[in-house]
């Protein structure tokens, strides 16, 4: 795995992954929150910042929970970034990265330093910070029950199952009742299992159902047994000759099924990109060389290279960042 490569893994990530941001970003999300955090009990509460960047939404977080006078909230950073959470802990930002706070939070919460601005402690006091990658399903079981949760313009890396996946992950650590905030650029899945929409103030946000039904049983002939599923090393071979032929829309449609039988194969994400690209849907195909680059960082993602002969773990890594760089 690319754990053992931590620069190239890291290197990796900072092109996958976006971790510019700004404080409060999307406003009427926090006036939801400020409504939720002022109607809560007074028992602790979490709130869970998931893919947190470089620091300023977990900041925003713990700014808005402070100005409700509601000590008993605390605020859980996770990245799958080291240099995000680098960030994120060092708190300190340049005057252009404080788009979103107004000149009374400024003074507030930032106390100027030599080249920019440095969080203020006890702001930095509501804020936990640790290493978590939402793609892995061994690691979600460490994260602490939450009252709420932001994991915002995350999802959009991610494919339909591996969307479903994370969303069964995040359900599993939300207080019943509790309420996930997505980004615009997110798309939610099937939700419904674990969650219901509502609108809090003047914000869509999603609510975690008290209970889940089970799941009806299922009468007759599997569904595998009518429909055969597909062979994903035959989907691989058969998407690699339609692209050779010439034939993109048939390559686009053998590889985005192998990523559907295996979505943490990053060399299937990697080559549906390529087609994409020749394909002339530039947007699609970073989408897919960003999927790619999440795909090497799950647990068996970047051990099977069958499709793409002659290449190890470092090679494909290389590959993908320079797809998205190139795409910049």
């Amino acid at each position: 795995m690319l754990d053992s490569q931590p620069a190239a893994f890291d290197d990796l990530l900072d092109r996958v992954t976006v971790q510019h941001s700004a404080f409060f970003r999307d406003p009427a999300q926090f006036a939801a929150l400020s409504d939720i955090v002022r109607k809560a009990s007074g028992a602790p509460h979490t709130v869970w910042s998931a893919g947190c960047g470089n620091g300023q939404e977990p900041y925003s977080l713990a700014m808005l929970i402070d100005e409700t006078g509601r000590h008993n909230w605390k605020v859980v950073a996770t990245d799958v970034s080291f240099r995000a959470l680098a960030r994120t802990e060092i708190a300190r930002y340049a005057a252009g990265e404080l788009r979103g706070l107004s000149p009374e939070r400024q003074s507030r919460y930032l106390t100027p330093i030599p080249g920019g601005y440095e969080i203020a402690q006890f702001i930095r006091r509501y804020v936990h910070i640790t290493h978590h990658n939402l793609a892995r399903a061994d690691t979600a079981s460490l994260m602490p029950k939450a009252d709420v949760v932001f994991c915002r313009n995350v999802l959009m890396y991610f494919g339909r199952e591996e969307t479903e996946a994370c969303i069964e992950r995040i359900a599993d650590r939300v207080a019943p009742g509790g309420y996930l905030f997505l980004g615009h650029s997110d798309s939610p899945g099937r939700m419904t299992r674990f969650f219901e929409p509502v609108r809090v103030a003047d914000a869509l946000c999603y609510r975690r159902l008290i209970a889940s039904a089970p799941a009806a049983p299922t009468v007759g002939r599997r569904q595998d047994d009518l429909h055969p599923r597909p062979d994903l090393a035959g989907l691989m071979a058969e998407g690699d000759h339609a692209a050779a032929s010439g034939d993109l829309r048939a390559a686009v449609r053998a590889f985005r099924q192998a990523t559907y039988l295996n979505p943490n194969l990053a060399v299937a994400y990697f080559q549906l990109g390529a087609a994409l690209e020749l394909a002339g849907d530039p947007r699609e195909a970073r989408r897919s060389f960003a999927a790619a680059g999440l795909a090497m960082m799950s647990e068996d993602g970047a051990e099977n290279l069958s499709g793409l002969e002659g290449y190890s773990q470092r090679d494909l890594a290389r590959a993908i960042a320079s797809k998205l760089t190139e795409a910049r």
